[in-house]
């Protein structure tokens, strides 16, 4: 699955068709995503929490490790080490080889299932030089891309400057905001 080209189809191409495209993907909980010239579907970032919430399309704990791994290789690794560019689809990170995935302490046999799973679902996919991320990360809306790469962050170097400010404005968001009591009078002229 691979984004849709505007040119061909004319509900993409024409800004008031590609609108009713939106509303109806809304009306089933979706949203059309912008994505390399193109156009996917996604779950809403409220679907996608809720789903979550409820246990649904939550991977096994084997896959989600080995998931991470790949993130951690593929994606996260070369951009902190700048060799790959932070406006890069997560599809276009660097080959993960299969050796360097066995070194992490996985069982050859739950390296293999998770592997085989993952593939299966498109979160990663075989190059000829290892596994990079499946076409289904281009279907997380920005929000969902950021929070994915805040995981990240937290995950690869949680004692940075960066992990604390991500920390920060996440214990802000989550705190109640300061109302003003009822019996405040406003003094303006």
């Amino acid at each position: 699955m691979l984004p849709v080209r505007p040119a061909h189809y004319r509900a993409l191409a024409e800004t008031p068709l590609r609108v009713v495209v939106e509303q109806v993907l809304a009306a089933s909980g979706r949203t059309l995503l912008s994505v390399g010239g193109g156009y996917l579907s996604g779950y809403t970032d409220e679907i996608r929490q809720r789903l979550a919430h409820e246990g649904i399309g939550v991977l096994p704990r084997d896959d989600r490790a080995v998931l991470t791994l790949i993130l951690l290789f593929s994606v996260a690794i070369p951009r902190a080490n700048g060799t790959t560019m932070p406006d890069q689809l997560w599809t276009q990170g660097t080959p993960v080889p299969r050796d360097q995935l066995k070194g992490c302490q996985l069982s050859d046999v739950v390296l293999t299932s998770a592997l085989q799973r993952l593939t299966d679902a498109d979160l990663v996919r075989r190059t000829r030089t290892g596994y990079a991320l499946g076409n289904q990360f281009l279907r997380l809306t920005p929000a969902a891309s950021a929070e994915l790469f805040e995981q990240l962050i937290l995950l690869a170097d949680p004692d940075s400057p960066l992990a604390e400010s991500i920390h920060r404005r996440r214990a802000r968001a989550i705190r109640p905001t300061a109302t003003a009591p009822d019996h405040e009078v406003d003094d303006t002229p």
